[in-house]
């Protein structure tokens, strides 16, 4: 078959890409051949269908350019008639059997789903964030969990500026869903795909096309994490990790509060984001000397380090979809001490495959890093469960029978 795979970007850029990369390796194992969608970028991995991809959108140089450019810029996002016109393209020059779409707002846009539809093209959608029912994709405004936009009422990202607490942005993002909403193509979609349940009960909670709303967990190929275990230790010092982007919403600030009460024990925090000069100076004025921060690293990097970590702390503050940093920790044997929130409890099991705590509080996450900090053999217990659990909730061949079982023929 050949498969068309649709994503905003075709480089490495955070979760959403390492599942489009996974799910591109067990198409092309299964003997499929993939055909690539996607916006340009001097990063993009080469592909033969490049010539199709839309031209670059940099949103930061928006504000750069004359107010035409862009307002010219800013329609792009909403409604592409680039991205229909290179995907008829495409279309006229190769077959294609049905299309895999990922992240494609604000880039691509939904407009391309009416394409597909004319020519009876299966779809299925995973989706990776909540765009189609909240505007700044991630039910955070300022911040704090929001949820003020249920039932379309999208006015209230403008009202309450959430979109990166930009009134032009919020009014941006909103009249984005507003119109992706009157024009319906999502009805042309044949099944969204969710990798946790969380995700799929708060789509269901909003009446998303519920009657096309499926469960699937995320697949991982184990490959490079086997080769890691084999390698020898760098370290012999004992320490605990964090890995992610360096945002409120991320929790980074409560895993400082709660580091307070531990001076002795080693932080390794690996990541960076907007928030990085002001955790670097909570860290100095809290004299917090046990806390390292290692900027971003590659992924084999980032393995290597969690491999000689204790264990992995995931304190988000907001709706996570499924973590790939959790599903690694987990997969290196490492049990968690995770948020309660979100896709995270599906991984992380209370006392079992490891710790969870109410997201924010500081206080009882500093109560289960001294539980769990301080008894190795439990360390070692919860890191076993960890391990045979994630292999069992999330792997290729699960993964991929679940989608045959939505596209006959694959």
């Amino acid at each position: 078959m050949n498969i068309l795979v649709v994503n905003w970007a075709w480089y490495p850029t955070g979760g959403d890409w390492t599942y489009v990369e996974n799910v591109v390796n067990i198409y092309q194992q299964k003997g499929h051949n993939v055909v690539p969608f996607s916006m340009k970028d001097d990063r993009s991995l080469p592909s033969e269908y490049s010539s199709y991809f839309i031209e670059n959108i940099d949103y930061k140089k928006v504000n750069k350019r004359s107010i035409s450019a862009g307002v010219k810029v800013v329609m792009k996002s909403i409604y592409s008639f680039e991205a229909q016109e290179n995907l008829e393209r495409l279309l006229n020059d190769v077959k294609i059997d049905f299309a895999h779409i990922n992240v494609i707002h604000h880039y691509i846009t939904p407009t391309i789903l009416k394409i597909l539809k004319k020519r009876n093209i299966p779809i299925i959608w995973t989706l990776h964030e909540y765009t189609p029912i909240c505007p700044d994709s991630i039910f955070v405004s300022h911040g704090q969990v929001c949820e003020r936009c249920f039932g379309g009422k999208f006015y209230n990202c403008i009202t309450h500026s959430c979109k990166k607490g930009s009134y032009l942005a919020s009014t941006v993002a909103a009249l984005e869903n507003y119109v992706h909403k009157y024009l319906n193509y999502y009805a042309y979609v044949d099944y969204f795909v969710c990798p946790s349940i969380f995700q799929l009960e708060k789509y269901k909670q909003f009446n998303f096309f519920n009657d096309k709303l499926v469960q699937i967990y995320h697949g991982y190929d184990y490959a490079e994490i086997e080769r890691v275990k084999l390698m020898p230790a760098q370290t012999t010092e004992k320490y605990i990790i964090f890995v992610g982007r360096l945002e409120r919403i991320k929790g980074a600030h409560t895993l400082l509060k709660a580091m307070q009460s531990f001076p002795h024990i080693k932080l390794k925090i690996i990541g960076d984001g907007t928030q990085e000069a002001e955790l670097k100076t909570l860290k100095t004025e809290h004299q917090l000397n046990n806390v390292e921060f290692l900027g971003k690293k590659s992924k084999s990097e980032v393995l290597q380090i969690v491999k000689g970590a204790d264990f992995l702390i995931c304190p988000s503050e907001c709706y996570e979809v499924l973590g790939f940093t959790v599903v690694e920790a987990m997969a290196l044997g490492k049990p968690v001490i995770g948020a309660r929130i979100g896709g995270i409890p599906e991984m992380v099991i209370d006392n079992y495959t490891g710790l969870l705590f109410e997201p924010g509080n500081a206080a009882q996450l500093a109560e289960r890093i001294k539980v769990l900090y301080n008894n190795e053999s439990l360390v070692t217990e919860m890191g076993k469960n960890a391990l045979g659990h994630i292999n069992k909730l999330i792997n290729n061949k699960t993964h991929y029978e679940r989608l045959q079982k939505l596209i006959p023929g694959l």
